[in-house]
């Protein structure tokens, strides 16, 4: 568990504390640093562990998983996040004495794992506005979708969409966009559903490229977002592979399963492996 993950408070965490605790063969670990989660895990593994559960926000879970990759350890999720994308696609509960329950009690099934160069992401990874966001997002005080959508309001007023060169099998051209996702699978989170086709365990990455929008087509992509009908948008354009190269002007910054990072290359590398990790959830 991540003490400071998320939005839940105190109680809750001792809530989850004290569930945990009447299960004989459960261990909490609280994590102290960034990186600790996959170190944590990375040693659950080499003890032959059956199941590692992430207590926390997308932050946390991507945290474990890496540590659980190609391994025979599950990873589970108890959702205490701000936006919980992996587990509300793999119809984990979000309640916690349910998810836990679940995590617990469900068997596991395989999922893909795509790299943003060489970092794993689960749901999505990108650059552009989303990028943008993430990156404003993480430097807040509060967390939660209000705080996100005001944040996205206020970076829409002045963000310029940016021009990329994409390469896969089926395209080699100069995109102009808005922003530029690949998805594992279906949402960012909070339900906001940028890839409402994704399977996580298809063997392919979903591009999803929001073009340049006039102002008063937003409150509609808002929408189609949360519908799941984004793909309907002429605003949209979607493209499944295996692998996608792209490339800017400048050096990126990027977000991955929404934690933002600036890069020191302009170029990126999306790949997959398929079927590469042991989840507990509905694939």
């Amino acid at each position: 568990m991540n003490p400071k993950s998320g939005t839940t408070t105190p109680v809750q965490k001792n809530k989850i504390t004290n569930l945990l605790a009447k299960h004989k063969n459960c261990k909490l670990f609280f994590t102290e640093y960034r990186g600790h989660a996959t170190e944590i895990a990375q040693q659950a593994v080499a003890e032959g562990i059956e199941r590692v559960i992430a207590v926390g926000g997308d932050g946390t879970v991507n945290e474990v998983a890496k540590g659980l990759i190609g391994s025979k350890t599950a990873l589970g999720i108890v959702p205490i996040g701000s936006g919980n994308g992996l587990a509300r696609h793999l119809k984990i509960p979000l309640t916690i004495e349910k998810a836990v329950n679940f995590v617990l009690s469900q068997q596991t099934g395989v999922i893909d794992v795509c790299f943003l160069n060489e970092i794993p992401f689960f749901c999505t990874a990108g650059v552009g506005f989303d990028a943008h966001v993430a990156n404003e997002f993480a430097q807040q005080s509060s967390r939660g979708l209000k705080t996100y959508a005001k944040m996205s309001l206020k970076s829409f007023r002045t963000y310029k969409p940016e021009s990329y060169h994409l390469e896969s099998a089926c395209i080699n051209e100069v995109k102009n966009a808005f922003s530029i996702t690949f998805a594992n699978a279906t949402q960012y989170g909070n339900n906001a559903l940028i890839s409402p086709k994704s399977k996580i365990d298809d063997g392919l990455i979903e591009m999803v490229v929001l073009k340049p929008f006039p102002f008063g087509a937003a409150p509609i992509i808002g929408v189609r977002l949360f519908r799941g009908t984004l793909p309907n948008s002429r605003y949209i354009e979607t493209e499944s592979d295996s692998l996608f190269t792209l490339k800017a002007q400048e050096n990126l910054l990027v977000h991955y399963d929404g934690e933002p990072l600036q890069l020191d290359t302009n170029e990126l590398k999306i790949t997959l492996k398929p079927k590469a990790l042991l989840i507990i959830g509905h694939v």
